[in-house]
């Protein structure tokens, strides 16, 4: 099991975002044709930022049903979005 890390220790591991670059994953997800197709308009309707201990991703909401093939897809997109605003 995972120990929560006391205020003097940094996890080494952990990766900051900046709020813009945040905004900027997100209008790009939004303005995507192919997760259009998927979600519908607007696509950031059919996706919810969850956090885990700190950890904010961004998922399906489960308010659009996804086959396999959607969600793999759904996930692909989401990496490629993610890499092209990380540089």
């Amino acid at each position: 099991m995972d120990e929560l890390l006391g205020d003097s220790e940094v996890n080494p591991n952990r990766v900051g975002i900046r709020a813009d670059v945040l905004m900027d994953i997100l209008n790009d997800l939004n303005s995507h044709p192919e997760l259009q197709r998927i979600f519908g308009q607007p696509v950031l309707y059919g996706l919810v930022v969850v956090s885990d201990h700190n950890d904010l991703r961004i998922e399906d909401g489960g308010i659009v049903p996804l086959t396999t093939e959607d969600e793999e897809r759904f996930l692909s997109i989401l990496q490629d979005i993610i890499e092209v605003n990380a540089t």
